[in-house]
């Protein structure tokens, strides 16, 4: 009976491989799933040893004051290896955690996959050939970036980008409305607006309070226009609520009102006008919608700068890092503020033509995603290597 040790460190990974561990029951049904992760990989029948609370940071200041906690949890992870001796450990993103475990594991003989690799086509390209020596397979989700981490000499295979299989919506736009009890408006004239700011507490202190600024300004111009917030997953109302008292942004979420929705994420997308949304995946997730976006970003000064002494950090978004080129415009750490958000979103809010043609390059990064199907070529991936 095959055993299989699976590691995700934050939400989104605890997702993606939640859905690789479906499929690696539904390949082998007599499988063992153990390792760390969160709720959803508990739902897909993973033993979990241990769990994702309160592992999700953002930024280097932000890992230091839980670099204990992940020392811990490396430590047992790599007693487990150690003891259990699993046929496969199978990675999922969560670099700076997941690493060291490869390295470790290869030295005890175990077989290593990486999902959702370090982009290190990115940024410290020199990441890519450290993996290479520690992975047996690296499950690449971008057609360059498995290019890229065989040059570094990995045994790398793109099994295709995950949010292809979930990021979508049959819903048309005027559904999207109804279901969110929006009012179908004119666009021109009472646009619908969606804050996405972020899924982490650390992101959401830096940047909603700009978000609500500048939608307070927006909506001077727009009077009309319609608000919607979908919460992100462990991201609770009042939390919202808090950080924008904290920042003495007040009456939160009132001025322009502004509707929290759950669960309902790509509806919210697919009911905007336009999106301004955090770097991270949501922009990808925006990107398989099809919805225009401003994309923003602003960390602590301490993590700024050591991003900044680690690599030319010219663009932060995926979808312009794929690209290759400023499909979508990005506001970064100082140039994130409440009036160069406003101007920018209402130039796009006033040319209904340049929203058309970001939704044709956006198009253009979609097609390289590649077809559905990644969790299940990544299970068979993690059964062929062991």
């Amino acid at each position: 009976m095959p055993k299989i040790m699976i590691v995700a460190g934050e939400p989104s990974g605890d997702l993606h491989a939640s859905h690789v561990a479906r499929q690696l029951k539904a390949l082998c049904p007599d499988i063992t799933l153990f390792g760390m992760g969160g709720d959803q990989m508990a739902a897909a029948s993973v033993a979990l040893d241990l769990h994702i609370r309160d592992s999700a940071v953002m930024g280097f200041a932000d890992v230091l004051t839980v670099l204990p906690m992940f020392l811990r949890k490396q430590a047992y992870l790599k007693r487990r290896i150690r003891e259990a001796r699993p046929d496969v450990l199978l990675l999922v993103d969560f670099a700076e955690f997941n690493m060291p475990l490869a390295r470790f594991a290869r030295g005890c003989g175990v077989s290593v996959v990486y999902y959702i690799p370090p982009k290190a086509w990115a940024w410290r390209a020199g990441r890519a050939k450290k993996l290479a020596k520690s992975a047996d397979v690296v499950a690449a989700i971008f057609p360059f970036e498995a290019e890229f981490y065989r040059d570094a000499g990995a045994n790398a295979e793109f099994v295709g980008h995950p949010l292809v299989d979930f990021a979508q919506t049959p819903l048309t736009v005027c559904e999207a409305r109804a279901r969110l009890n929006l009012c179908e408006t004119d666009d021109r004239d009472a646009p619908v607006i969606g804050l996405m700011p972020g899924s982490r507490r650390s992101e959401i202190r830096h940047i909603l309070p700009v978000m609500l600024k500048a939608a307070a300004n927006i909506a001077a111009v727009y009077p009309d226009a319609q608000w919607v917030l979908p919460l992100a997953p462990g991201i609770s109302r009042e939390s919202i609520a808090e950080q924008c008292r904290g920042n003495r942004v007040t009456p939160p979420l009132q001025n322009p009102s502004i509707q929290i929705v759950e669960n309902q994420t790509y509806t919210a997308m697919r009911a905007s006008t336009l999106l301004l949304v955090t770097s991270g995946t949501a922009t990808l997730e925006a990107t398989c919608i099809g919805t225009p976006m401003i994309i923003l970003f602003r960390t602590a000064s301490v993590n700024w700068h050591i991003i900044k002494m680690l690599t030319p950090l010219n663009r932060s978004g995926l979808p312009n890092l794929i690209a290759g080129r400023d499909i979508v415009p990005e506001l970064l750490q100082t140039a994130l503020t409440p009036d160069a958000l406003t101007a920018l979103a209402l130039d796009f809010l006033r040319h209904p033509e340049k929203r058309e043609e970001q939704r044709e390059s956006l198009q253009s990064v979609y097609r390289q995603l590649g077809a559905a199907g990644a969790a299940e070529r990544t299970a068979e991936l993690v059964l062929d290597v062991k």
